[in-house]
């Protein structure tokens, strides 16, 4: 089956409204650490440009097509592609993106790019708490009067401060969190989250802890997960493993994290470098998984999806599933998706 429910008895069919949350940290800026970008310094802009790609249809920041030269798009075609079978509203949320969003949106009012957790906090003192009330505020309003609300992320080096956060709120982080590169780089992200762990032995409070490891994004989805919930709201959490740092945050906070579902693709489930399933279990909370499959897809681009590249982000795996649970046929999903990727091949300049 396309849809596939792992844990739980989630209502998809129920979500009313997606929000993506973008922002940047310099830990992406740490080389082999991400390939969600052209270069390490790169990867400050990829929050920008999904996130005005989702809403507009084309990045404005920079004037760059998100295709790689190998023909690799980013995640946000496939959430592009599938806004109309959702049904849903969609909404960018800015909680830090390092070069701005120039696109119909909405700013979390003390948003800041993330620090190098190897060298330094990851937030500034006092910021944990301040999202995580503001984004609280934005929750409650998203889910008013629905009864459903998503939330995915868009923030490259994502799985290193998710994995930090995990490591230092649930004691186990960086063997369960996957990455954008068909290649784990397991090594490097133990080094950076041990030293940022060994920071935060010296706090005494949650919202310590995720100051010194921490980053923007992970932080401003909890707070609207915890927003949603105090509003009567179901929780889809669209992303892969670093929906666990969501679910750490929620837990130490008080929250009932099986009140949350995380939503994400094949790809992350059949990640051996990864354990989506044994997050879930650890915070017992849902998880579906769109089951969907590029193998036959005409474009070597796409196809990598099924080498282990990429793999999730931007809430891709849960707008499929959205589709899915809307009633799309997995042909009908395909098939939105290969359009959005044949108008953006269309973009791409002739002499690149």
């Amino acid at each position: 089956m396309a849809l596939s429910i792992v844990r739980g008895n989630p209502r998809l069919d129920r979500i009313q409204v997606v929000a993506v949350v973008g922002g940047s940290t310099k830990t992406s800026t740490i080389p082999g650490i991400s390939i969600a970008g052209p270069s390490p310094e790169g990867t400050l802009y990829t929050p920008t440009l999904d996130l005005e790609y989702l809403v507009t249809g084309r990045p404005i920041t920079l004037p760059v097509v998100p295709v790689s030269p190998e023909g690799l798009p980013t995640p946000a075609l496939i959430s592009r592609a599938l806004v109309d079978l959702t049904r849903a509203s969609l909404l960018a949320v800015d909680s830090g993106t390092a070069h701005g969003i120039k696109a119909p949106h909405i700013a979390i009012p003390s948003a800041v790019v993330g620090g190098r957790i190897d060298e330094e906090p990851g937030l500034p003192r006092g910021a944990a708490e301040r999202i995580i009330d503001e984004a609280k505020i934005l929750g409650r309003n998203l889910a008013r009067g629905v009864i459903g609300i998503m939330i995915g992320e868009t923030i490259p080096g994502g799985t290193t401060t998710a994995a930090a956060i995990m490591e230092a709120l649930a004691g186990r982080g960086v063997e369960v969190v996957s990455s954008s590169s068909n290649r784990n780089p397991k090594d490097l992200k133990r080094r950076v989250v041990e030293k940022a762990v060994e920071r935060a032995r010296r706090c005494s409070s949650t919202y310590c802890i995720i100051e010194e490891v921490g980053d923007p994004v992970h932080t401003a989805i909890a707070g609207i997960a915890a927003g949603a919930m105090e509003a009567g709201a179901e929780v889809a959490l669209a992303g892969g493993t670093q929906m666990g740092a969501v679910l750490a945050i929620l837990n130490a906070l008080g929250y009932d994290t099986s009140k949350a579902t995380v939503v994400t693709t094949r790809w992350i489930l059949e990640d051996n470098s990864s354990d989506i399933v044994g997050i879930t279990e650890r915070f017992n909370s849902g998880l579906v998984v769109a089951a969907m499959s590029f193998s036959d897809a005409p474009w070597s681009g796409l196809r990598m999806y099924e080498e282990g590249y990429v793999k999730e982000g931007v809430a891709a795996g849960g707008m499929m599933a959205l589709a899915l649970a809307k009633g799309a046929t997995p042909g009908e999903v395909k098939e939105a998706i290969y359009k959005e990727y044949r108008r953006l091949l269309s973009l791409v300049p002739k002499n690149r």
